[in-house]
């Protein structure tokens, strides 16, 4: 089984909960689509969970790459505080140099960008917005990573023909109105961030084999 699911944001307890419903298996995969960080306490504790389950892939979402920035950057640490990092950044300072270090490895080695087939149709994951077709073919790397972890998709927007893009980084209430919040599905288009990050919200994850939702219940 594949299942997608993004913006868990330092929420280990809609995380966790999550994973119980789905009974991930070591055959089956599970795609976050970044932000793992920030917002809330348990961030890198996600992080190094995950980072030891092969079968759970991550893409880079823009709280991930605001941390970077802001380690390996020193000027570029208050966008990263006024973005809910300060939390984060407590608690990455409690690690073992070597650990930190394994975990900076990891990050900067993530994609920003994948696809993937399942039952025949195609699916392009991103954290924030699929570069366009010209964009892919022109733009340079650095400039494609900052438009999937940055842009937004706006409500009018389609997704590209002949497949369709599984994205992050907007909460869904930006698209639609639904309480609680739920996945969104637009044309080519689902919207999985159910907004964990906040009291309000839920953490989503959408299994592809079935297009069967799942919510946290935290």
């Amino acid at each position: 089984m594949i299942y997608v699911m993004s913006d868990i944001h330092g929420r280990q307890d809609r995380f966790e909960d999550i994973l119980e419903q789905i009974n991930l298996k070591d055959e089956d995969t599970l795609y976050i689509l970044g932000d793992i960080v920030d917002r809330n306490p348990y961030g890198i504790a996600i992080l190094k969970y995950i980072m030891d389950k092969p079968n759970i892939k991550m893409l880079l979402g823009n709280h991930e790459l605001m941390m970077l920035e802001a380690l390996q950057a020193k000027c570029k640490i208050f966008l990263w505080y006024s973005n809910g990092g300060e939390i984060t950044h407590q608690r990455w300072k409690k690690y073992r140099l070597a650990t930190r270090e394994k975990m900076l490895e990891y990050l900067n080695a993530l994609p920003f960008m994948t696809e993937i087939e399942v039952n025949g149709k195609t699916y392009r994951l991103v954290h924030g917005k699929s570069p366009t077709k010209k964009q892919l073919a022109y733009k340079s790397e650095n400039m494609l990573k900052n438009i999937a972890v940055w842009e937004r998709v706006m409500p009018g927007d389609s997704g590209p023909e002949g497949l369709t893009v599984i994205f992050g980084h907007t909460p869904t209430s930006y698209y639609q109105s639904s309480d609680p919040p739920r996945i969104w599905h637009g044309k080519n288009l689902i919207g999985i961030d159910s907004g964990a990050a906040y009291f309000d919200g839920r953490l989503a994850c959408l299994r592809l084999d079935d297009m069967k939702e799942f919510y946290s219940r935290c």
